[in-house]
């Protein structure tokens, strides 16, 4: 037999009230993206692909993160 609940008529404590973590509307800015065709051989995709794993990587965020540094420097 199940055990019946009873009901209380009393203030619940269950939570606390957190602040706001995300930006206003206004704040949110997209990003503008384009897609860039590259072509490489098959050797130099062997390289990304093994750097790309070795640093726990996807091979175009391996290519965006350095084409971005050159940049910078």
């Amino acid at each position: 037999m199940k055990k019946k609940t009873i009901y209380k008529d009393e203030p619940m404590n269950t939570g606390r009230v957190v602040k706001d973590f995300l930006p206003r509307p206004k704040e949110l800015v997209l990003r503008k993206e384009r897609v860039v065709t590259l072509r490489l051989d098959d050797s130099t995709v062997a390289e990304l692909q093994a750097e790309a794993k070795r640093k726990g990587l996807g091979v175009s965020s391996l290519v965006r993160m350095w084409v971005r540094e050159r940049l910078a420097g």
